[in-house]
């Protein structure tokens, strides 16, 4: 099996970097920081455009007092005008140097062939991103699969059972997140079944294991002292939630021309960053040491590293496949242990072979393990559905779950 993360390399100044057709591969942490800019940006662009319309609408309807034209805007005198613009400078410098104080800038670790000793796919990848994602309950079903505690049974097209078939004594090796959803899923003893079908009815239970897992989760890592509320970033969320409501006062001309709500629109621009997720905690010390271990794992996983030591091993290769999968790195993974090995990346016994994956290419690429995911999203996906439904009571996404 695994050396338990024990084998630890520092960083060789070199990474290897995978070829791709339209040029250099991005990486998944990559992707995830030009996703994120792109939403920071979008919701930017948004509230600028609100401002926009708050600051220029008296030139057409008037504000809430009888003033109305340009003196509306900008008042009698020009100096108030500029005034608010200076301000308005100083107030998105303000929020831009706040929004990012709030990131927690991590630098590249040494790479681990192993996962933290005890932890699950949905604890690493709290560990790392401070949430869980829409594939933690797919990657911690094939990790207990993988722990002999569940058996894996592909019905047909959208239709999965989950059988339990673990001891006692194995599931108390098993990791509290894992251990809760098994719970919510009733496949905690031995002959208990779940069926995936894409359902309401399974969505709910899929949705109800991301909330517990989530909360699991949090419980976690505040009793061991991993992650803290990052004081900093809830100030900057409370002052860019007053701004907010203050320029929608200057907008609205109750206390003057309404470019007296353009510095306080400003600073919520410049301050957006706040409000991304996992920005609301920060690593503790232990919590560094633990991250250190879980993303230089992860740095493996996702091909970012010159070699993948014992995970060469198929046994131990196939035990990475549910972390690979959680962090979407699944295909590098296979990729990265057929160039080191020379061979294709084995099919793990169990994980039922379904018409979608007759090769493992197919398997750890765009089907295969994703029949299963697609299942339980597919049932999550019917449950928003029917929730949207004006017979039915609505209920909030479970994407991305458990940052602050």
């Amino acid at each position: 099996m695994y050396d338990n993360g024990d084998e630890y390399e520092p960083d060789s100044g070199a990474e290897e970097r995978e070829p791709a057709s339209g040029g250099e591969e991005r990486t998944e942490a990559h992707d995830r920081a030009v996703g994120a800019s792109r939403m920071r940006a979008g919701v930017a662009v948004v509230v600028g455009g609100v401002a926009v319309v708050g600051l220029l609408w008296p030139l057409v309807w008037g504000p809430a007092s009888t003033v109305r034209g340009p003196a509306a805007v900008v008042g009698d005198s020009w100096v108030l005008a500029a005034v608010a613009a200076g301000l308005s400078v100083v107030g998105w410098g303000a929020g831009i140097v706040w929004s990012r104080s709030a990131r927690e800038e991590l630098g590249e670790v040494p790479v681990r062939y192993g996962p933290f000793p005890g932890l699950g796919p949905a604890q690493t990848e709290y560990v790392v991103r401070k949430w869980i994602g829409d594939s933690a309950p797919t990657a911690t079903l094939l990790h207990l699969a993988e722990r002999s505690v569940v058996r894996l049974v592909f019905v047909e097209d959208e239709r999965w059972r989950i059988e339990g078939i673990g001891t006692p004594d194995r599931w108390a090796r098993i990791d509290p997140v894992s251990r809760a959803l098994a719970d919510v899923l009733g496949i905690h003893t031995p002959g208990a079944v779940f069926v995936a079908d894409g359902s309401v009815k399974s969505g709910y239970a899929v949705k109800e294991g991301m909330r517990v897992m989530s909360d699991a989760c949090r419980a976690w890592a505040a009793q061991d002292g991993l992650l803290a509320i990052s004081v900093r970033t809830w100030i900057g969320r409370t002052m860019a939630s007053l701004c907010m409501v203050l320029a929608v006062f200057g907008f609205l001309g109750v206390v003057g021309p309404t470019i007296v709500g353009v510095p306080f629109a400003a600073f919520v621009i410049g301050s957006v960053g706040v409000f991304a997720p996992g920005t609301g905690l920060r690593h503790t010390r232990e919590g560094l040491q633990v991250w250190a271990r879980t993303a230089g794992f992860e740095r493996v996983l996702s091909g970012r590293s010159s070699t993948i030591g014992s995970a060469a091993i198929g046994e131990c290769f196939l035990a990475a496949v549910p972390y690979a999968f959680v962090f979407g790195d699944a295909n590098r993974w296979a990729v990265r242990y057929r160039r080191a090995t020379g061979r294709v990346a084995p099919h793990p016994g169990w994980y039922p072979s379904t018409s979608l994956n007759d090769d493992a290419v197919g398997l750890y690429a765009q089907v295969g393990f994703n029949s299963l995911d697609a299942t339980l999203c597919m049932a999550r996906y019917r449950l928003e559905a029917a929730e949207s439904r004006p017979d039915t009571v609505g209920d909030h996404h479970v994407g991305a779950m458990g940052g602050y």
